[in-house]
């Protein structure tokens, strides 16, 4: 099953990318001037760390060397291109054992869900400081990573508090962690069904997993568990639930009934991003992009639905336009891990090779800096050796980066994703 949302796109073009270079090199399109331009928003509505419209000039500028052909070919390609199909087809592999085990409102199982143990246990973050200290779990934090061990430190506290599950499996998200998000999200779920965001959130998650039709469940559930729509199921769910194809047009049908409940200026924009990830799922980017957009009305600083809008730009083959919305959503939120790994993947595409390296070396490293305990920080700073915490990383973002490496011909560095050695590229790239 092609992966359609993946990690809201990238994986998908990174994969296409590859067989494109293995098939027949080609030369980067060139780039055209474009007429769109930033939104411009008041440093008091922004966490404005960069000139991203600066930034953003790169794009349009490119020089000659950047479009020329690959200047190499590439020697390793062939075996790496074997190696990542291998991996994704074990994913794939693993992912269609299933199980019985979602519940309707009556207690009786219907639909399938994936088993994989990624989903099964949350790993919450060792020698966590906020476990020490509850009474800071609640202050601002203004990093990612502080965010997600508060978090952590409160589900462990209060492990029955279903909303802190489903605030955590949101940031994990945004850190481009689906099987750490799914795992979050399902717990909050499970202690409370009311929990309407972490129902549309597990949907997107499952389907960037290649669970598809966990992803129509979950979509299904936000319906069953909105007072405003559960009217629409008129008392049944679950149908369709053997036959993909017929559950999607069933589910979509619930989503645009829902959506002629609330017409005009009060559309609900969480039934447009249902809708929008249903019109992804069977392609139809033109009408999700629509979707995303009338969700962008009422939510013009959800640098999520920004990072959605890009990505559905992306899959339908439009680069530059993506990378303006990836643009929009970092420069509301700019440790936004997901959408810097998507704007990595769309300057690839556009050959702006050194570019990408640093978006996703930056991916990365907030990342890893997510990963890591205040503790672990403080001695590393301390002792001046880097402190990578297994699994800290997505294995995604370093296979794109390995790829990268190669189309640039530093095997060298290459050889260096294996080792996730992070600190091999610092004096190499900016990040």
């Amino acid at each position: 099953m092609d992966r359609d949302w993946d990690k809201e796109f990238a994986d998908h073009e990174t994969w296409e990318k590859t067989q494109q270079l293995h098939q027949q090199p080609s030369q980067p399109q060139p780039v055209t001037k474009s007429s769109r331009s930033i939104p411009i928003r008041s440093s008091s509505e922004l966490l404005d760390v960069k000139d991203w419209s600066k930034e953003f000039s790169k794009y349009h500028d490119l020089t000659a060397q950047e479009k020329a052909v690959l200047s190499k070919s590439l020697e390793n390609e062939e075996e790496w291109i074997k190696n990542y199909k291998q991996s994704i087809d074990s994913k794939a592999t693993e992912l269609e054992q299933k199980e019985y085990n979602r519940l309707q409102p009556d207690g009786k199982p219907y639909g399938y869900r994936a088993i994989h143990p990624e989903y099964e246990t949350y790993n919450c973050m060792t020698d966590n400081p906020y476990l020490l200290r509850p009474d800071a779990i609640d202050t601002v934090h203004t990093t990612l990573a502080d965010t997600i061990m508060a978090l952590e430190a409160k589900a462990q506290l209060n492990p029955q508090d279903a909303k802190t599950w489903e605030q955590l499996g949101l940031k994990q998200q945004e850190n481009e962690r689906d099987a750490a998000a799914i795992t979050a999200l399902e717990k909050a779920v499970a202690i409370d069904p009311n929990c309407l965001d972490a129902w549309l959130a597990l949907a997107v998650s499952y389907t960037n997993e290649h669970c598809r039709m966990d992803a129509y469940n979950c979509l299904e559930q936000w319906i069953a568990n909105s007072t405003k729509y559960k009217h629409v199921l008129k008392g049944k769910l679950g149908y369709h639930y053997a036959d993909e194809m017929k559950r999607h047009d069933y589910i979509t049908q619930l989503f645009l009934e829902a959506a002629r409940t609330v017409p005009g200026e009060g559309m609900d924009a969480d039934v447009q991003v249902g809708l929008g990830v249903l019109f992804n799922m069977s392609e139809e980017y033109n009408k999700a992009v629509d979707c995303f957009k009338a969700a962008l009305i009422s939510r013009p600083h959800d640098y999520q639905l920004w990072n959605k809008v890009g990505a559905t730009l992306a899959n339908s083959r439009d680069s530059m336009g993506a990378i303006e919305m990836y643009f929009n959503a970092l420069q509301i939120n700019p440790s936004f891990v997901r959408a810097r790994y998507n704007l990595a993947i769309s300057c690839m595409n556009l050959g702006q090779h050194r570019e990408a390296a640093e978006h996703l070396l930056t991916a990365l490293d907030l990342q890893r800096a997510a990963a890591m305990s205040a503790g672990q920080a403080a001695r590393a700073a301390e002792s001046g050796i880097p402190v990578d915490v297994p699994n800290g990383t997505s294995d995604g973002i370093w296979d794109s980066l390995r790829l990268l490496m190669y189309m640039m011909s530093r095997e060298d560095l290459a050889a260096e994703c294996d080792h996730h050695n992070l600190d091999a590229f610092r004096g190499q790239f900016d990040f």
